[in-house]
């Protein structure tokens, strides 16, 4: 379309994780200040991650899994009809293309595959994106490039319409009002700086074991003279006990006591975010917290590591078995972990300090 698009109305089509969607927020910065009115479909679980964002118009909420079926498809195409000027699609799967079809836009933005050969790791087929066989139903479709940023690979989806993201984009997530009074309350009670800890994952072997997190979290208090707040939902309960144990000054949880809302509220105010691979990494990203991330079997091969804010990947190197997969394992497929069973907690401790300034 180049310079001669006429901006209008564009729905971002997005139901995959919630990591996901927070990497799209610099897509959606992008595309409204180039004059664009921008609404997002995100699936429930998503939708409160993207409350009082700055640069949506609405949220429409698609729940894929509570309501399989072509029939919700159908009825949801019918709703979203006739709205939009183009629809771009980081999600690579057929529902998405052909939900993007049935919104009738004029313009269709999804992925095409990398040109060229696979070069490892890539040249295992495990490792390699996939894409649907849907891709037609797209007007055009954009090179997904291997090894480039995730979120500039995301914002090459506006290409077609005449825009080229930066090399540092930079996305937001809006805080609500009455979080961020909750919030200010409760670093009013903590001492600085503030670590946010999420412990938990989706994916077991991405999980960096909870009693290593239990030192790093005391190390790092005995050395700063700070607080150390543990985050997640109620599926970290497990892995939170393990960290707190008897307890100990400047630690506490807030695990499975707060919502979407809060949690951002949390991350924007502190002073670190300590994680796995997993949401909160680009949570923190699109909040403008520093943030350590934890890499166990995934490495960093494919695009996906904290944007725009500073940060600090940790991981074991030299291991050839890494990665072992795009999004991580059950279990590990050699039974040994080594990822991170071999990752000592003083290399956390390290990566923390040397962004909070050093400590004491």
């Amino acid at each position: 379309m180049g310079d001669s698009a006429v901006k209008g109305r564009v729905l971002v089509l997005n139901t995959a994780f919630l990591g996901d969607v927070a990497l799209t927020t610099p897509l959606f910065s992008l595309l409204a200040g180039d004059g664009w009115t921008v609404d997002a479909l995100v699936v429930p679980a998503s939708a409160p991650l993207l409350d009082d964002h700055p640069h949506l118009n609405r949220v429409v909420v698609y729940d894929k899994r509570g309501e399989p079926g072509l029939g919700k498809l159908l009825s949801l195409g019918r709703d979203l009809r006739g709205r939009y000027d183009a629809v771009l699609v980081p999600h690579r799967s057929a529902r998405s293309a052909i939900l993007a079809l049935l919104t009738r836009a004029p313009v269709r933005i999804g992925y095409g595959p990398p040109k060229g050969p696979y070069t490892p790791p890539f040249t295992d087929r495990e490792l390699r994106p996939k894409f649907t066989l849907w891709g037609f139903l797209y007007t055009h479709r954009v090179e997904y490039t291997l090894g480039r940023h995730e979120t500039l690979r995301i914002c090459d989806l506006a290409r077609p319409l005449g825009l080229s993201p930066s090399e540092e984009p930079r996305g937001v997530l809006g805080v609500g009002g009455g979080d961020a009074e909750w919030a200010e309350a409760l670093f009013d009670r903590l001492s600085r700086p503030v670590i946010a800890l999420f412990p938990g994952s989706l994916w077991e072997t991405k999980l960096y074991p909870p009693e290593r997190y239990a030192a790093v979290a005391h190390d790092v208090i005995r050395r700063t003279g700070g607080s150390v707040v543990l985050m997640g939902g109620k599926a970290d309960m497990d892995a939170a006990r393990v960290v707190i144990g008897g307890g100990a000054p400047g630690l506490s949880s807030l695990v499975g006591q707060t919502d979407l809302g809060r949690a951002k509220a949390v991350i924007a105010g502190a002073d670190l975010v300590l994680a796995n691979d997993s949401g909160p990494i680009y949570m923190s990203s699109a909040l403008g917290t520093p943030v350590v991330c934890v890499f166990g079997p995934t490495g960093v091969p494919g695009g996906f590591w904290p944007f725009g804010v500073p940060h600090r990947i940790v991981r074991v190197e030299g291991l050839e078995c890494r990665p072992c997969s795009l999004h991580g394992h059950r279990v590990c497929p050699l039974g040994h972990h080594r990822c991170m069973s071999e990752l000592d907690p003083e290399r956390v401790v390290a990566a923390c300090l040397a962004l909070l300034g050093g400590g004491k």
